[in-house]
């Protein structure tokens, strides 16, 4: 265990009894290189907008995360599964399947999709969508024709390490589980395969998407800001006599606007379709702090996440405490300290306090990982709650924010092997269930902040 780390969990569990294992070590490699989308950005309804006059480009990151997509696979193979893999794949590309082994290489692209086409525009003849209404917030998939020998497949998703690395590992689960009718027409197996898959990021960073989306909308200095669950808070508060907000919604980001909630001006964000998915919440948060006057008096967090080991939680809200970051390649990676107390208002409103745990992929969540996290006093994880907290720990605005966060549980990470169990594939089934204690939940969040008048 690093000792910064072993310092700071020490002071967790005199306080609250709860610590946390060693995360191993692994170094990056990168191979740059520049796709120049030129001078002017073009807005997602097609118009030109001249404003964005920086230079965008896409930097090649195929090693580092082809590599470390392997590695959590290899690492998911050898500690135990406690994910059904085959589903992750299939749940995304598999009625894609012939199309994706056929192409000459797999590009994935994190970045608008604006920038993205006119970064190719002089590449591609043509980029012909999957599907008509392809959700902008999802990874959408299109085939990119230079001429009519063949074509590339294009897949443009949210500019993030995570969003890559969880399309490349769903790209190789993908070959790995198809079956031997598939695998005898493409010859050559996964090591024929993965020379095709190229990965690109965009230089222009998610914090600077949000800043940008906020100018356009013309969002300004909210006093409230939650985030999660858009839906649900949107109805209870049409419910309690609030007018209908203003909604925008692009690639970046999805939200509802209300410019005088009961005299507060709140802002509904949704974490749907990996607009904010993993390191990206805590650059929404960033962009919060930086695109506003004042920072807002209040964020609610309320999100979902597994337990560890610990089925009886699933479909109940829990408040953590105690927010743990397990990067598994960098553990020293810059920009925070490895754990932080969570100043959680909504501690007092959930009976039961976990210490909870964010990571970069679910493939890390492993039935000997669950095992460790368990004897360690960790009780849940997620992908987000890590980088949101850290981006208001670290910031000057530490201490003067009102943070609720609730996590609502719909699966569990079991500690034996071959034991799926309530994993993934059951979380919309969680969700549908739970509409009750949601409404129960943000029923009282919002009376304390003052945007209702009762719980």
């Amino acid at each position: 265990m690093k000792p910064r780390l072993a310092t700071l969990l020490t002071l967790i569990s005199a306080a609250i009894s709860l610590g946390c294992g060693a995360i191993p070590e692994h170094r990056v490699i990168r191979a740059p290189r520049a796709i120049d989308s030129g001078e002017a950005y073009q807005g997602i309804d097609n118009r030109l907008a001249t404003t964005q006059q920086s230079r965008i480009w896409f930097e090649d990151r195929t090693r580092e995360i082809v590599g470390d997509a392997l590695t959590m696979i290899k690492r998911n193979e050898r500690d135990g599964a406690s994910l059904d893999q085959q589903w992750y794949a299939f749940r995304r590309f598999g009625e894609n399947l012939e199309q994706i082994l056929r192409a000459r290489e797999v590009r994935f692209y994190g970045g608008r999709e604006a920038d993205v086409r006119l970064a190719l525009a002089g590449e591609y003849g043509s980029m012909i969508p999957f599907e008509a209404d392809q959700d902008p917030g999802e990874i959408r998939l299109f085939t990119a024709h230079r001429d009519r020998d063949g074509f590339d497949l294009v897949i443009i998703g949210q500019n993030g390490r995570e969003v890559a690395l969880k399309t490349v590992i769903r790209l190789v689960y993908l070959f790995k589980f198809s079956d031997e009718e598939i695998k005898r027409k493409f010859a050559g197996g996964l090591d024929a395969f993965l020379p095709k898959v190229k990965i690109f990021l965009s230089s222009f960073p998610p914090r600077q998407e949000f800043i940008s989306f906020f100018q356009q909308h013309r969002i300004a200095d909210p006093d409230a800001v939650l985030i999660g669950f858009q839906g649900d808070t949107r109805s209870y508060l049409k419910e309690a006599g609030i007018g209908d907000p203003e909604r925008y919604s692009t690639d970046s980001l999805r939200i509802n606007w209300y410019p005088n909630a009961n005299g507060k001006k709140t802002l509904l964000v949704s974490i749907n379709g990996n607009r904010i998915y993993a390191s990206r919440a805590g650059d929404l948060i960033e962009a919060i702090f930086e695109a506003f006057r004042a920072p807002p008096q209040t964020i609610v967090f309320f999100g979902s996440a597994g337990a560890i080991e610990a089925a009886d939680l699933v479909g109940q809200i829990i408040a953590p405490t105690v927010v743990v970051n397990d990067d598994y390649f960098n553990p020293d990676r810059p920009g925070g300290k490895l754990a932080h107390l969570i100043h959680n208002r909504a501690a007092a409103i959930l009976p039961v306090k976990t210490a909870h745990v964010s990571v970069e992929s679910t493939v890390l969540e492993t039935t000997k990982w669950a095992a460790a996290k368990k004897n360690n006093r960790i009780m849940t994880v997620d992908q987000e709650l890590y980088h949101v907290v850290n981006a208001i720990n670290t910031s000057s605005y530490r201490g003067k924010i009102r943070l609720y966060v609730g996590i609502l549980i719909t699966d569990n990470v079991s500690t034996a092997a071959g034991q799926h169990g309530l994993t993934l594939q059951y979380a919309e089934d969680i969700i549908a269930q739970t509409t009750a204690t949601r409404r129960s939940f943000l029923a009282q969040v919002l009376a304390e902040v003052g945007i209702t008048r009762n719980k």
